[in-house]
């Protein structure tokens, strides 16, 4: 099987566990594991002290910029024929992009960093040149505030960077003070590590799992002295990309190793450069409850879930990741900074890019929409304007962040699989904004009638409410394999006509003309709605374009479609639906 054709079989890229059997010692002796003994320093609280001194951190600055800091940023340094090659990645958007926009939300929460790190062992250095080293990218999703995820763009490759052997046993002992049930507790990356310190033995090197491990864990114990750390937390999805002989990573000569540490529910995605246009790649998972070793994981210590009035399902009616830097408070129920590590070898050009994205991006856009959406864009930084453009465009009501990384394959001849129903889905949106907007004027386009004294007390209420009874009736839901309640779009209209509940697009109760009847004045017909749910969702062939008439009915198939009440509340709210209350 040729290397480009491994992208096309499940799964598309090999995992590599674990990866320390490809590393070099520093010293360019063998690749083996071998330890030396010495006395382990822990070093980490000295370095993360000096570190935060340093910063001074500056949490509430929400107005830097997505991409590379503002400060001294080292040069990406490589290999090639001719020689050494030096880039500063601030001023290079034909190679690393990332934009970042707060969306509807008041502040932009999320940050993002690439830069380039310097490792020992990791790339060869080669004598009378200087020492190359891996790039590296990371988006973090605050929540709570910003100071979290401002701390990790700030400070999370520096940790990763410095973290040694030493650090081993103070984060395992950090890690047991959770609580009593994490007494015995040791990360599973860091097991041999610990027996070797334990033992008097100095290990010469980490491994990529215990640096990211080590690294993860010690930021946020540091995190915990901060004073926001109760209240405030952060995802983070980072990716490490590099050649060992020191190539370029964008060169078609190259094996690009790459390990993606995820926390949270930020998302990479890679973008094969197969002969089918470009699949889509998820490299990490998602760190919810509904994922059920995620859910088995809190609930042994103790953790209970619960749904909000969104209907997203949150751990100690708190937070919504498993996963986070930060939320010390919860911090006792698992929710830690242990990172999943994943790790993929890409040989010549088998991948055309990597994109990062927060989950602001991931709520609007498949994994295959997103990089069908960097196709064809000129460079990394307008792929990723891009990307942030089209959530919005889309109605993505949360902070919108994404990073794109080029790699050899950047210059395949890739098509844009979901380019039709991707535009189905934006006209959907405009006939949305259209709809509302006709239904605020009266007829021939004047203003709507005034308010009758039987309409004073009408009042309109988010849809929420009046989905999570629709979805908590007697009647038994179908359930997925993420184990959360569905219902067909047939038994959502009944539950809702039973109800007795009038939907309507209209935002403000003075514009309302209520008729007696369904899809009369500005009464929406529960068809119809469920029509345009399907629409904005992308399911079952349905269309925003008008009906043949008004009232038409729904075709088997999209009655048959099963959805669940996040899915539903996610529409409506996209199509800004709201519940008529007398």
């Amino acid at each position: 099987m040729s290397a480009r054709a491994r992208l096309l079989v499940q799964p598309r890229l090999q995992l590599r566990q674990p990866l320390h059997t490809q590393l070099r010692h520093p010293a360019g002796g063998s690749s083996s594991y071998a330890r030396r003994s010495s006395t382990a320093v822990p070093a980490f609280r000295a370095r993360a002290a000096a570190m935060s001194t340093a910063t001074a951190l500056a949490p509430s600055s929400t107005t830097a910029q997505a991409g590379a800091g503002a400060g001294a940023v080292p040069y990406y340094v490589a290999y090639t024929g001719e020689g050494t090659v030096r880039v500063d990645v601030r001023k290079s958007p034909q190679l690393v992009g990332a934009a970042s926009s707060r969306g509807t939300r008041r502040d932009n929460q999320d940050r993002a960093e690439f830069t380039p790190l310097r490792i020992p062992g990791m790339v060869a250095d080669r004598r009378g040149k200087s020492s190359a080293q891996l790039m590296f990218l990371g988006v973090y999703d605050g929540h709570g505030g910003d100071a979290c995820s401002e701390y990790l763009k700030q400070l999370l490759h520096r940790y990763i960077e410095t973290v040694s052997a030493g650090d081993a046993l103070p984060v395992v002992e950090s890690v047991r003070q959770y609580g009593k049930d994490w007494s015995g507790y040791t990360p599973a990356a860091l097991r041999g590590l610990e027996a070797a310190v334990q033992r008097g033995e100095m290990p010469s090197f980490l491994t990529i799992d215990e640096r990211l491990t080590l690294a993860f864990l010690s930021a946020d114990n540091d995190i915990r002295t901060m004073g926001w750390s109760d209240g405030q937390g952060s995802t983070a999805c980072t990716a490490m990309v590099w050649d060992v002989e020191g190539l370029p990573f964008w060169s078609r000569d190259s094996c690009l190793n790459l390990a993606v540490a995820s926390v949270g529910d930020s998302k990479a995605v890679l973008c094969g450069a197969d002969d089918q246009g470009g699949l889509a790649v998820a490299l990490n998972t998602l760190h919810h409850p509904d994922v059920h070793a995620e859910r088995e994981r809190l609930q042994r210590h103790g953790a209970f879930f619960s749904r909000d009035s969104f209907g997203e399902e949150r751990a100690m009616a708190h937070v919504a990741n498993t996963r986070a830097f930060g939320d010390w408070q919860v911090k006792r129920f698992g929710v830690f900074a242990e990172p999943e590590i994943r790790h993929y070898e890409l040989h010549g050009d088998d991948a055309a890019f990597l994109a990062i994205v927060s989950d602001g991006v991931t709520a609007v856009l498949t994994d295959q929409e997103i990089v069908d959406v960097v196709k064809g864009c000129g460079d990394p930084q307008a792929a990723a304007r891009r990307l942030v453009d089209t959530a919005e465009q889309l109605g993505a009501d949360d902070n919108v962040t994404a990073q794109v990384l080029r790699l050899p394959g950047w210059g395949a001849v890739l098509e844009d699989l979901t380019a039709e129903h991707r535009q189905r889905r934006l006209d959907s949106v405009e006939r949305v904004q259209r709809l509302r907007g006709s239904m605020l004027l009266g007829p021939g386009g004047g203003p709507a009638a005034e308010a009758s004294a039987a309409g004073a007390a009408v009042r309109l209420a988010t849809p929420e409410r009046l989905l999570k009874r629709v979805f908590t009736t007697h009647q038994r839901p179908q359930r997925g394999a993420g184990r959360e309640p569905r219902l067909t779009v047939a038994q959502i209209q009944q539950r809702v006509r039973a109800s007795g509940s009038r939907l309507t697009l209209v935002a403000d109760p003075e514009d309302l003309e209520l008729g007696t009847d369904e899809d009369t004045g500005s009464i929406m017909s529960v068809p119809e709605a469920m029509r345009m749910t399907l629409s904005v969702l992308g399911l079952a062939g349905a269309s925003m374009a008008a009906p043949a008439r008004r009232g038409a009915m729904l075709t088997r198939e999209q009655e048959s479609t099963p959805l669940s009440l996040h899915e539903t509340a996610r529409a409506w709210r996209l199509i800004g639906l709201h519940v008529i209350e007398a």
